[in-house]
C-alpha cells in the first residue's frame, strides 16, 4: 500500500534523554531561568510603570520648588526653573516611555517570535513569561499547543512509517499483529489490539476518572466495516478530538491494508487453482491427442485403401474428414508442446520456393489458380523443415478456404537490412476485417462471419508460435487494394555465397 503524503505539521523532532535539550518532548523541556524582570507579572510591571510616570515628574517639580526658595532672588529665578523643569520632564517622559515600551512589549515580542517559529515548524523553544496574568496564561497556552502539536507530529510520523511498511504479501495475521504494536508505540497506549469482527458487537467502555482511558476506532475499507482497534491510555494522558482523528486515520489505512491483504490471498489462491486447472487441461489435451492419433491414422489408411479398390464418394468424405480431424489433433498436440516448452525447432538451411510448392501440392487443391513470385535471389531460410511445412500448410489452406477459391499468390522477398526472408501469402477473397486483425492470433479465435465448423481456431495461433520459435514471426498485413487476406511469414535468412 502506498503511504499518503505527510501533512506539513513541522519536523518530527527526535526524543532525547538529555534534559534541557531540544530533542526532549516539548512538555519535558527545561525552560530558561527567568531574569528578575520576567519574574514579575506583566500586570504588576505595568502598574509600577504608570505610577512611576505619574510620580517622578511631581517629585522633580517639588525638588525644584524647594531649591528655588533657598535662592537669593526667587522671583527672577522661578521662570527659568520652570522652563528647566519642563525640559527635564519632557526628557524623563521620552526616556521613560522608551524604557516602558521596551519592557512591556518584550513578552509580546517573545510570544510573537515563538508563534512565528512554530508556524515555520520549529518547536524547540518554549515561551517563558513570569507571573500569573493574561500574558503568562497566553504563554502557557502556546506552550501546551506547541507540545500537543509536536506530540501529534511524532504520532503522525510513526503512523506513516507503519503504513509505509504494510504490504499485502505479509498476510492478514502479520499485518494485524504489527499494527497493534504500531498503535501502542504511536499513541502511547498501555495496550492495543485489533479485532477483525463487526464493530457493532463490541460495546464501548465507560471512561472512569483515575483509571486507564479506553479508546477505539473502526477499521474501514470504503463503506465496509472490517474490524476495530481498541486500546487503553494512561489516566493522565490527554485525549482530544485531534488525537481521535489521528487514530481513525491510522485505523482507516490499516483497514485498507487488511482488505488488500485479504484480496491478495484470495487472488493468490485463485491463481494457484488456475495453474492446477491449466496443468490438468494440458495433460488432458496431451493424452487425448496421443490417443486419437492412432485410430485416426487407421481410419484414414483403410478408407484410402477401400477408395482405391472402388470408387465411392462416401469413402472420399471419410478420408477428408479423418484428415481434417487429424489436423485438429495435431494442432492441439502442438499447442500443449509449445506451452510446456517441449517443442524445440531444429534449424536447417532450406529454399522457400520449393517448400511452398510441395506444401501446395500436398493440399491437392483443384480449380484454384496458384502462383509463386520468387524474388529471393539465392537467399535461403533458416528454419525447422517440419514446423515450416505445418505453417505453410495452415496458411495455404486458410487462403483457399476463406479466399472463396479465388487465385492464391505467394511472394518471397528479401529484407537485407534485417537479414530476413519475407514470405507473403495473398488470397483474393473478402479479406480480414480491421477489427479482427488484433485478435486473429489468439487461441480459439475466428474472424467475423465464421462459425465453429470452419476450424478449431488454433491454426493461426499455432503458426505464429511456431514462427516465433524459429526466431521469426507471422503477421496479418493491412488490406491491399484488389486483394483479400495477406499474411507474411518472416524468417532468418542466409545470403548466397559470393563467387
Amino acid at each position: 500500500m502506498t503511504a499518503p503524503s505527510q501533512p506539513d505539521l513541522g519536523p518530527v523532532l527526535p526524543e532525547s534523554d538529555e534534559p534541557g535539550t531540544p530533542g526532549l518532548p516539548f512538555h519535558e523541556r527545561t525552560l530558561p531561568a527567568p531574569s528578575f524582570g520576567t519574574r514579575i507579572s506583566f500586570r504588576t510591571r505595568l502598574t509600577f510603570a504608570l505610577i512611576a510616570v505619574a510620580v517622578i515628574p511631581l517629585a522633580v517639580f517639588g525638588l525644584l520648588l524647594v531649591a528655588a526658595e533657598r535662592l537669593p532672588d526667587p522671583v527672577s529665578t522661578v521662570p527659568r526653573l520652570l522652563l528647566l523643569f519642563v525640559a527635564l520632564v519632557a526628557l524623563i517622559a521620552v526616556l521613560g516611555a522608551y524604557l516602558l515600551a521596551a519592557d512591556l512589549t518584550g513578552p509580546l515580542r517573545a510570544i510573537a517570535a515563538a508563534v512565528d517559529r512554530v508556524s515555520a515548524g520549529d518547536l524547540s523553544t518554549p515561551i517563558s513569561v513570569g507571573g500569573d496574568d493574561e500574558l503568562s496564561r497566553l504563554a502557557e497556552s502556546h506552550n501546551r499547543l506547541a507540545g500537543a502539536l509536536e506530540r501529534r507530529n511524532r504520532e503522525l510520523g510513526r503512523i506513516l512509517a507503519a503504513i509505509e511498511h504494510a504490504s499485502p504479501r505479509d498476510g492478514v495475521e502479520f499485518l494485524v499483529g504489527r499494527a497493534s504494536e504500531d498503535a501502542r508505540a504511536a499513541f502511547g497506549m498501555i495496550e492495543a489490539i485489533i479485532l477483525l469482527v463487526d464493530p457493532g458487537t463490541i460495546n464501548e467502555e465507560e471512561t472512569i476518572p483515575g483509571e486507564a482511558r479506553p479508546v477505539r476506532a473502526e477499521l474501514r475499507a470504503g463503506d465496509e466495516r472490517l474490524g476495530l482497534i481498541v486500546g487503553h491510555l494512561p489516566a493522565t494522558r490527554a485525549w482530544e478530538p485531534a488525537d481521535q482523528n489521528l487514530l481513525e486515520l491510522f485505523a482507516a489505512e490499516i483497514g485498507v491494508a487488511v482488505r488488500n491483504a485479504q484480496l491478495f490471498q484470495r487472488v493468490t489462491a485463485q491463481n494457484a487453482q488456475l495453474l492446477e486447472l491449466d496443468a490438468a487441461k494440458d495433460d488432458f489435451l496431451r493424452g487425448v491427442s496421443h490417443n486419437l492419433q492412432t485410430p485416426l491414422t487407421s481410419i484414414r489408411a483403410f478408407a484410402e485403401q477401400l477408395r482405391d479398390e472402388r470408387d465411392d464418394r462416401r469413402l472420399s468424405i471419410i478420408t477428408e474428414q479423418a484428415e481434417r480431424l487429424s489436423r485438429m489433433v495435431r494442432q492441439l498436440l502442438t499447442v500443449t508442446r509449445l506451452e510446456s516448452g517441449a517443442l524445440r525447432p531444429q534449424a536447417e538451411v532450406l529454399g522457400l520456393a520449393p517448400r511452398v510448392r510441395r506444401a501446395w501440392e500436398a493440399l491437392a487443391v483443384s480449380g484454384v489458380t496458384f502462383r509463386i513470385d520468387d524474388r529471393s535471389g539465392g537467399w535461403l531460410a533458416v528454419a525447422d523443415a517440419d514446423q515450416l511445412d505445418q505453417v505453410l500448410w495452415a496458411l495455404l489452406d486458410n487462403a483457399v478456404k476463406y479466399g472463396r477459391r479465388e487465385p492464391v499468390t505467394v511472394e518471397i522477398a528479401v529484407d537485407e537490412a534485417l537479414g530476413r526472408l519475407n514470405l507473403t501469402i495473398i488470397d483474393h477473397g473478402p479479406g480480414v476485417a480491421e477489427r479482427d486483425r488484433a485478435r486473429l492470433f489468439d487461441r480459439f479465435a475466428r474472424g467475423t462471419g465464421t462459425n465453429a465448423e470452419d476450424g478449431s481456431g488454433l491454426g493461426l495461433y499455432v503458426s505464429r508460435e511456431l514462427c516465433r520459435a524459429m526466431n521469426g514471426d507471422l503477421v496479418a498485413e493491412p488490406l491491399r487494394l484488389g486483394s483479400g487476406a495477406v499474411f507474411t511469414v518472416a524468417l532468418p535468412g542466409e545470403a548466397p555465397l559470393e563467387s
